[in-house]
């Protein structure tokens, strides 16, 4: 009978990897169209549009998004999508209970960093993540005016430009360069955001704010950070990151230490070495929870 188990397991196993290498060669050509799409528009920008004050939308956001999800409809008609301009913030919320029981999902962010990218900064990318039963398993995140194509997932090496990728081994807050970033609603929550931020002041050995949350997760996976909190972010900031993270060695979690939830708005991230002392930061006295 354990024989019989354990052959199950493994054809299981490899069913999974086919399943995964074919979805990781279109999840590439999408994001190199995609990417495409983006540059044409870099610098070009005519009109740019507020969803708020603080939140932008662009045409690129829309251009590439089409582009994204008519290539995986194309090669993947039963696969489930969740993309930021198609479905937004109560569709991803709607999706939350279902999302656990899809075999898999797609969560696409066509423009991370569109602040960057109307302003002509170079710190911005596609991000495509694909869950399996609700678990981060593949990445692809192209930056390309930084010609930086980040992989990484279950079963996938973290690479950055087809070479191997690996969280730093800084022991010590006191050691560690964290990125942070700041929420859309983030006027109505400065007292919690300026809590954080000062006891990471005066814990790490420094503060960055790079304004593109899926390359924070991967240059935290690149070691050239050692650490990440933000609050606010939706499930596309954070899948595609999550995965190539993992891959890389880091580790992800909610505020409190427990399983990142993509949905929960609640995003830490580290070399793993560090990150009882990024719960504590988060957590401790003067920096009050997120809700």
């Amino acid at each position: 009978m354990s024989v019989r188990i354990g052959k199950e397991l493994q054809d299981d196993g490899q069913r999974f990897a086919q399943e995964l290498a074919s979805r990781l060669k279109i999840a590439l050509r999408a994001a190199e169209q995609a990417g495409a799409v983006l540059m044409r528009h870099y610098g070009k920008l005519e009109r740019i549009e507020e969803k708020s004050p603080v939140d932008l939308v662009t045409v690129a956001d829309r251009e590439s998004e089409a582009t994204v999800l008519s290539e995986l409809r194309s090669a993947f008609p039963h696969d489930a999508l969740l993309a930021e301009e198609t479905d937004g913030r109560d569709g991803a919320q709607a999706m939350r209970a279902r999302v656990p029981q899809l075999p898999w999902c797609w969560v696409v962010d066509p423009l991370d960093g569109t602040t960057n990218f109307a302003h002509t900064h170079p710190n911005f990318n596609v991000s495509i993540g694909l869950l399996h039963f609700g678990k981060p398993v593949l990445g692809v995140v192209l930056a390309p005016a930084r010609r930086e194509l980040f992989v990484g997932g279950e079963g996938v090496p973290a690479t950055c430009n087809g070479q191997p990728i690996h969280v730093s081994r800084v022991t010590g807050m006191d050691k560690a360069l964290v990125a942070t970033g700041f929420p859309y609603d983030r006027r109505e929550r400065l007292p919690q955001i300026l809590a954080w931020l000062g006891r990471a002041l005066e814990r790490a050995h420094c503060v960055r704010r790079g304004g593109a949350a899926a390359l924070d997760l991967c240059d935290v996976a690149a070691g050239r950070l050692d650490a990440y909190y933000e609050p606010g972010l939706q499930p596309w900031d954070v899948a595609g990151g999550a995965a190539i993270l993992r891959a890389a060695g880091g580790q992800l979690s909610d505020f409190d230490g427990t399983p990142v939830d993509l949905f929960a708005c609640r995003t830490l991230a580290s070399n793993g070495l560090i990150h009882g002392e990024l719960v504590d930061l988060i957590n401790g006295h003067g920096a009050p929870a997120w809700r």
